[in-house]
Order: structure tokens, then sequence, then C-alpha cells
């Protein structure tokens, strides 16, 4: 499971009007763990370079996992991608 999720261009949209750290934050607390202000800072600047090099590559489309989840364990991916392949539409 993730905390949040959203498109690539979303999350641009998010990094562009400042707001992106604290939407993460808001869904990671609501997951039930804490969030620290170097973990804030972390989102804000890594996030938006993400967001930007998924712009810059033309993948407007791709689903961005913030934060996931792994199973069986308190670990967390800083972000997954998925999206589908734009020739053949499958998973990617």
């Amino acid at each position: 499971m993730s905390a949040f999720r959203v498109s690539a261009a979303g999350l641009l949209r998010l990094a562009m009007e400042g707001s992106l750290a604290d939407r993460v934050a808001e869904q990671v607390w609501m997951s039930g763990h804490g969030v620290s202000p170097a973990e804030r800072k972390s989102w804000s600047r890594s996030l938006s370079v993400l967001a930007q090099d998924l712009a810059d590559a033309g993948l407007h489309d791709v689903e961005v996992l913030v934060e996931y989840q792994l199973p069986l364990t308190s670990r967390r991916i800083d972000a997954v991608l998925a999206g589908v392949h734009p020739e053949t539409g499958e998973d990617s």
C-alpha cells in the first residue's frame, strides 16, 4: 500500500504549487506514521526532481506511488513508478 498515489503530471503540479510535501505528509500521517521535518524536506526536494525528470521524459501519465509500504515489514520505498508501455499497452 502506498501513502500517496498520483500521476507524474499531478506530482509536478503539486511540486510547482509548493504543496507536495504537505500532501505526502498528510497521507503518511493518516496511515498511522509520524513525519519528521527532515522527511518533509527530503520529499520536497527529491520528489520535485523526480516529477520534473518524468515530465522531461514525456511520462506524464505514469503513476507514482509515494512511500510504498513493503508487505510484512515496516519498511517503505520512496517511490514506485507504474504505467503501461506506449506501444503495446502492457504493464511496465
